[in-house]
């Protein structure tokens, strides 16, 4: 188990595309969270609209249609500003996954950064020993950012 593993506290690394790449499973997160809401409140609307129309089970009166439709317009609103915000985290991680030349190197990122998945299964998923592993964090971590990283891919065809 590496230094930084066993430590609860931050990993200070070098590389500025670090930080964004994980910050990716959280934004899905809060959009997921933010959608279930948005489902929740819309299924809401339908049942509020059932008493106000007088169909089997509605009691025909308004109860606060006003102050529910607000709530409806302001989470749709949020919802839509963490979407915009998903939508351009998304983009900036997929050019710096494009950005990573080497397939191995690509998948070991985002099985690290973006899918945190712990040292054991990545070395298992990818064939790797603990000075493997260790190396590929190091080289990675110090490096500026992704297109900067020197990784030493095993076969590479040369024109």
């Amino acid at each position: 188990m590496g230094e930084a593993e066993r430590n609860s506290g931050p990993v200070v690394v070098k590389n500025r595309d670090i930080p964004k790449l994980t910050r990716m499973l959280y934004a899905v997160q809060d959009v997921s969270a933010a959608e279930q809401k948005r489902m929740w409140q819309q299924d809401r609307l339908w049942n509020m609209t059932q008493r106000i129309t007088g169909m089997p089970g509605g009691g025909g009166t308004v109860k606060g249609l006003e102050e529910d439709l607000a709530a409806i317009e302001e989470i749709e609103g949020k919802y839509e500003t963490e979407r915009k915000g998903y939508i351009e985290e998304l983009l900036e991680a997929e050019e710096i996954l494009n950005g990573i030349p080497y397939p191995k190197m690509r998948t070991f990122v985002t099985m690290k950064y973006m899918l945190g998945m712990n040292r054991k299964d990545i070395m298992e998923r990818l064939n790797m020993k603990k000075w493997a592993y260790a190396d590929c964090c190091a080289r990675i971590e110090q490096a500026e950012d992704m297109k900067h990283v020197n990784w030493d891919e095993k076969y590479v065809v040369k024109d």
